[in-house]
């Protein structure tokens, strides 16, 4: 299986190289396109990823478009880019998008708590050796520094809220899988709905927690960034940092594990912001109360509460072909129900604000 994960990434950066060229002939120019992301008073964490739009068309990810154009882009790999202090203001950092056109960053810069820009532009792009996925025929270009929103964590703040997306704020699995896929691919952004109760819940997170940072952490793609960031914004769902991955091969497999993509992110996030205790919050759908269960077992004293929304029977079987959740599922929500964890369960938003209102986390 390495081998076989090996050469499907030396294909598709092949594949990703020739259609560089081919756009690049046509008059395609590198973009940015920024993630909004997290960092300390001290350091930030900046991600983006450079695409190739045509010279005319608007910053990638600034306007709605149907679910299955978010899907489609040409990235570039060995694109040089440059983190700044502002549009003109001083470098903190030249790094190279990796092989699927992204930066993910650190740069060590004071800042105040709160939302900060920092702004990341393409400098040029450059040839490389082939097999490492840049573009060898690649044009120099450069393009116009784009805001990059960082969320400064307050060093006074007590507890950080982590949420799921797909199924727990956001509706996206219905009784027919082929409907399902439609919202997804066909429907417009605007009529994409909210889990009933959802943002009325985490508007009392963040009053009862008014410093607390919030993280959408999912196995969504990047390429969807955007428009969950405008659908957030869209139904009152508060501000916060995206947590997606890549669908693509890694080198090492096929494809990337969903569980492994969370369980890696909320360990880095307890190491890097380890004066915070967690809000976790997720559904039964899939495996999220095993990921939440196995991270609250590693950082004892670390997970203030676990809300755990309870799929419909329709949701369950598009969701994983049973009439309800996994056995191993059932067996994490178990055994949370007998630790020392607050566990709130409930359908919707509303039945998870009733039980931690009740258990005093909200």
């Amino acid at each position: 299986m390495p081998r076989i994960a090996t050469l499907a990434a030396r294909a598709e950066d092949r594949f990703n190289a020739a259609v560089v060229r081919v756009l690049t002939r046509r008059g395609y120019r590198p973009r940015v396109v920024t993630y909004p992301s997290y960092g300390t008073t001290t350091r930030s964490r900046v991600r983006a990823r450079v695409l190739l739009t045509p010279p005319d068309a608007p910053t990638p990810g600034s306007v709605a478009r149907r679910g299955w154009r978010n899907l489609f882009s040409a990235e570039v790999a060995g694109a040089s880019v440059r983190i700044t202090a502002g549009p003109d203001g001083p470098v903190l950092l030249e790094t190279r998008s990796d092989r699927g056109g992204y930066v993910d960053a650190w740069v060590e810069l004071p800042l105040e708590p709160g939302w900060r820009t920092l702004h990341v532009a393409v400098v040029d792009v450059a040839a490389a050796e082939e097999g490492e996925g840049a573009d060898s025929g690649a044009v120099h270009a450069s393009s116009p520094p784009v805001p990059a929103p960082v969320q400064v964590v307050d060093p006074a703040a007590t507890h950080g809220i982590v949420s799921d997306i797909d199924d727990t704020v956001l509706v996206t699995m219905v009784p027919r899988p082929h409907l399902a896929a439609w919202n997804f691919l066909v429907r417009s952004e605007a009529r994409r709905k909210p889990v009933p109760g959802m943002p009325e819940l985490y508007a009392r997170f963040t009053a009862a927690h008014p410093d607390a940072p919030v993280f959408y952490l999912s196995t969504g793609a990047w390429n969807t960034a955007s428009a969950l960031a405008r659908f957030l914004e869209r139904v009152g769902l508060p501000q916060g940092s995206l947590l997606l991955t890549d669908l693509g091969p890694t080198g090492t497999a096929l494809l990337r594990s969903g569980p492994a993509h969370k369980a890696a992110t909320l360990r880095a996030l307890a190491e890097e912001l380890p004066h915070l205790r967690w809000i976790l919050v997720g559904d039964d759908g899939q495996h999220d109360p095993q990921v939440y269960e196995a991270f609250a077992g590693e950082h004892p004293g670390r997970v203030a509460a676990i809300a755990v929304r309870e799929l419909s029977l329709g949701e369950q079987v598009a969701q994983n072909g049973l009439p309800a959740a996994s056995p191993a599922t059932r067996r994490a929500v178990e055994d949370l129900d007998a630790s020392e964890v607050v566990l709130a369960r409930g359908a919707d938003g509303r039945a998870l604000a009733a039980e931690l209102e009740r258990t005093g986390v909200i």
